[in-house]
């Protein structure tokens, strides 16, 4: 079974500060892998609607591997993508999408 990475990264507004938790598992394909973090995604989401928090900025990254040992944002090789949440709820960006976002920004 092919390893993942799974990072979730968490701020409420008026928060300079965010938390940040890592963990790896085996999956059976990256569609699973795709499917867990979605619904931990969406816990985060459930979550804050219940201690009424607004989120400053939150997500759920993906990676191929095995990579706790690693710095890991959107621009490392085994970045598969990532759940944006916003009150709204969690909507999932590809990679290639979310790093061509960042270069439209950046210009």
């Amino acid at each position: 079974m092919p390893a993942y990475t799974i990072v979730t990264t968490s701020a409420t507004q008026g928060s300079d500060a965010a938390e940040v938790n890592t963990l790896t598992d085996d999956f059976g394909d990256q569609s699973e892998a795709i499917g867990y973090s979605r619904r931990m995604a969406e816990e985060m989401v459930g979550m804050a609607h219940q201690l009424t928090l607004d989120f400053d900025y939150s997500n759920v990254g993906l990676y191929d591997g095995d990579l706790l040992e690693e710095d890991l944002d959107p621009t490392h090789a085994a970045f598969v993508g990532i759940w944006i949440l916003d009150e709204e709820g969690a909507a999932f960006v590809p990679a290639d999408d979310f790093r061509e976002s960042m270069a439209e920004e950046a210009n």
